[in-house]
């Protein structure tokens, strides 16, 4: 009797203390924007649940379910912990005004039960106005407590976020996957050899939930239900197949591999799959009336027993989530492209258009003169000159600047003033001085690399690598970290504004005691680990600098498969340089090289900014297709190289207008979503890039063939001022461009110019006959420059009053009167002429 009676006793406690956990009151906390609320709730005074729901804001109508799975779930000393377990306290709620206009949360929960008391739960949170997308990231962390990761029946366990969105029983789940880093995805659309195009692709593939096995690498997932589309997106950087990475003639037996085609030479006796790229997955599920979805570690992510302590916390990667109504993908794309632009970078100067030149295609010129021998400070001045001739803001010296491979100062004998002289000389142009660096590149005869062996990457038979160009690597997760930092900190302070970050590929290295796992561990853990952690340090040290240099712009090259960098990180601080030479070579002048430069813009147009890509083109016109190639940097890249000697000042001229003409509109619309007509090689190909409120932009096109066809484009009519370089005429609304391709391979740039409102009055020219090579309003006047002879059509405010209209030519004209305007009809028949239109 008094055993049953005691066991009673502590039945009734124990039903008294779960009452208590689960029927407190809890609190919210609700971060919302115009579009979206998403609600905390939680235990202010004891233990208690992390809940985690997003509301519609138009309809107040609950998006995720109300049973939904865990938002975070890990492994911390052996045992599963998650956001559902009644072990959390809420600590603190902090907010910070970001540089994009957005807003950052951090909350902070704490754990008051074993086996997590003492460890905090930082979450943080990124909302921006009128958008559903946040981004967010997980931190685990302790004041004086020891934690540790661990897996889970063998395997890495790491859920963040995790959201359940409601089933619909009427609908067939739809998932489209968009990755971004198939290497040579297809043959070139052009040309008569069909070859294989170097560069890396995107890939959109959909699926019907129940056909497929529910995690995809991504980077970006999509998910429709029928009444909502739900994105997901995570910020890391890999590659996403074998394609590129072994040379077939040097391949060992079975698993062995010599990695040459992408520079890296050694023994190496580890299989590689496809699954060493899968960093991280977003995994979806339907479960009953949830379809649950989150982005799940899978490779790299942690070790097992990684010790969480004061001076060592753990963080995820960043993701995004945001939701659309429908299922239409060209929203998620939409979405997609806005957060890439606008909010996963708090920084503007990435994002302000500018044009550079880069010294290396003039490097590879000549096979005669030494390849990095030729940058001396005369050369160096004089190509200068050339470039400012051209319009370009920023002057990059590649390969050859720095003194050796690792050692990032000015060459000492080339350069024994070091950089000042070449600042000044960039100076009297206004030009920004940029540099080329290989990150990871030591020079085995350097006293850095003598005194560092542990950064040293081995092979499997314990030998240095040899990165490309045959120069050993160094180890960037490591204590070389800081000190790459550090050498690109002195050349910030010697003036440095833009950084092209070169050769960053995977290497294997396996090292031990450094910052990706310890001498306890395997190297196939250690390896894992570093690659997982190489993006993570190189955004971090871009982020460092970027803090260091705010107007510091950097790129990071992809131009080689096994290239780490390619992936949606890099891009929250800085830009990618995306192709070389593609299918092409250096020195190629023609359209070839052209046209395997332009297959980025055709495939990424719609998904990712092109603003975001650089690439440079051959100004020169060696080949007769000088136009039609700085037409491709207007397009997109937005560079040049090559030997500009070649070139005459009148071509030089010529492309200083076409980059002017460009800026002009540039930054109207620098955030706008591409239309795109056609591949590349098509007859036409059409890339329409205008603001259609604004009424700026311009329309890009080329053809493979002679062709004509008549190009629409809505605008708004009521601030039209203009277009330039192109016959148009407005009707019904829209513009209306003739293109009239005459020749093979040619190319044509139209820029759509608006109206400035502070003017009085309406001046809108709104018919060419013939190109107009530039318009120049103001308050009074209306001042335009034709190369040859036309018929133009002027709209002129009638509270102007009848303007005196004059040319610099001989011209004919005549003045209609409308209910708002009169209707100016000019024809002149001389070439060069200056039309004035002015108030009397």
């Amino acid at each position: 009797m008094k055993k049953s009676i005691k066991s009673l006793f502590f039945f009734t406690l124990m039903v008294l203390i779960s009452s208590k956990l689960f029927a407190a009151e809890k609190e919210k906390l609700k971060l919302e924007n115009e579009v979206i609320s998403k609600v905390f709730s939680f235990n202010t005074d004891e233990p208690g649940t992390i809940e985690v729901s997003l509301i519609k804001k138009t309809n107040q109508k609950k998006l995720t379910s109300e049973t939904p799975a865990p938002y975070f779930e890990f492994i911390i000393n052996h045992t599963l912990i998650t956001s559902q377990d009644p072990i959390w306290f809420f600590k603190e709620h902090t907010t910070r005004d970001m540089g994009n206009a957005g807003t950052e949360h951090q909350l902070i929960f704490e754990g008051k039960v074993e086996p997590v008391k003492g460890l905090q739960v930082i979450l943080y949170q990124q909302i921006f106005p009128k958008s559903s997308l946040m981004r967010e990231k997980l931190v685990l962390k302790t004041e004086n407590k020891t934690f540790q990761l661990n897996k889970r029946d063998g395997k890495l366990h790491f859920k963040f976020p995790g959201y359940s969105i409601q089933n619909s029983k009427d609908f067939t789940i739809e998932l489209t996957e968009i990755r971004m880093a198939t290497w040579e995805k297809k043959p070139t659309t052009f040309g008569e050899d069909n070859k294989e195009n170097h560069m890396y692709y995107p890939d959109i593939r959909r699926f019907k939930i129940d056909e497929i096995h529910s995690q995809v690498k991504g980077r970006v997932s999509i998910v429709s239900n029928g009444v909502i589309s739900w994105l997901t997106a995570y910020e890391h950087a890999s590659q996403d197949n074998l394609n590129g990475l072994f040379d077939d003639q040097k391949k060992g037996d079975g698993n062995m591999i010599n990695d040459a085609m992408q520079g890296t030479k050694g023994v190496f006796n580890f299989p590689v799959s496809e699954d060493d790229f899968k960093f991280l997955g977003i995994n979806t599920e339907s479960k009953n009336e949830n379809i649950n979805i989150s982005v799940n570690i899978l490779r790299g992510g942690y070790l097992d027993g990684e010790k969480i302590n004061k001076n060592h916390p753990y963080s995820t990667v960043w993701t995004a989530t945001g939701f659309y109504d429908g299922n239409d993908i060209e929203e998620g794309k939409t979405m997609m492209h806005h957060y890439l632009f606008s909010q996963i970078c708090e920084k503007p100067a990435s994002r302000i258009p500018e044009y550079y030149y880069n010294t290396w295609g003039m490097q590879r010129q000549d096979p005669d003169k030494p390849l990095r021998g030729i940058l001396t400070y005369e050369r160096i001045f004089e190509e200068i000159e050339y470039a400012a001739e051209l319009g370009v803001d920023i002057f990059v010296l590649d390969d050859g600047w720095e003194n050796a491979m690792g050692e990032w100062y000015p060459h000492k004998e080339r350069f024994p003033k070091g950089l000042a002289p070449i600042k000044k000389h960039l100076d009297k142009h206004d030009m920004k001085m940029g540099l080329w660096y290989s990150p990871m590149g030591i020079d085995s005869t350097t006293q850095r690399y003598k005194e560092h062996p542990e950064w040293v990457i081995k092979d499997s038979e314990g030998n240095p690598i040899l990165a490309q160009w045959n120069h050993p690597a160094f180890d960037f997760v490591s204590g070389f970290f800081d000190v790459f930092v550090e050498d690109c900190k002195k050349m910030i302070d010697e003036g440095c504004l833009f950084m092209k970050w070169d050769a960053i590929n995977t290497f294997y290295s396996s090292l031990p005691n450094l910052e990706h796992g310890s001498d306890k561990y395997s190297e196939a853990e250690r390896r894992a680990r570093y690659e997982y952690l190489l993006p993570i340090y190189v955004v971090r040290a871009m982020e460092i600098l970027t803090d260091y240099e705010p107007d510091l712009v950097i790129e990071v090259d992809l131009t080689e498969a096994r290239r780490v960098m390619v992936g949606l990180a890099p891009l929250s601080q800085g830009k990618l340089f995306w192709m070389n030479n593609g299918a092409s070579w250096y020195n190629d002048y023609t359209t070839y090289r052209t046209k395997s430069m332009r297959t980025i813009a055709n495939e990424f147009a719609g998904i990712a900014p092109l603003e975001l890509f650089t690439y440079a083109n051959y100004p020169q016109n060696e080949a007769g297709a000088m136009k039609y190639n700085v037409h491709n940097s207007i397009l997109a890249g937005h560079g040049f190289w090559g030997n500009l000697q070649l070139m005459t000042p009148e071509e030089r001229k010529w492309i200083n207008k076409q980059v002017q003409n460009s800026k002009d509109i540039l930054h109207e619309i620098v955030k706008t979503r591409p239309q795109v007509i056609g591949k590349v090689g098509d007859s036409p190909e059409i890339y329409t890039i205008v603001n259609t409120e604004s009424a700026t932009g311009q329309v890009i096109a080329f053809s493979e063939n002679p062709v004509q066809r008549d190009h629409f484009v809505e605008i708004n009519t009521d601030i039209f001022l203009g277009v330039l370089n192109h016959p148009y005429s407005i009707e019904k609304f829209q513009l209306k461009l003739p293109l009239n391709f005459q020749e093979k391979e040619s190319s044509v740039a139209a820029y759509i110019l608006r109206s400035n409102k502070s003017y009085l009055g309406t001046k809108s020219i709104v018919s060419s006959t013939v190109p107009i090579s530039e318009i120049d309003p103001s308050s009074n006047k209306l001042v335009y420059f034709l190369t040859e002879p036309g018929e133009q059509k002027i709209r002129w405010a009638t509270e102007l009053g009848i303007p005196d209209v004059k040319c610099s030519g001989e011209m004919t004209y005549k003045i209609s009167e409308n209910k708002d305007d009169y209707l100016i009809t000019i024809q002149t028949t001389q070439n060069n002429s200056e039309i004035i239109l002015e108030k009397k």
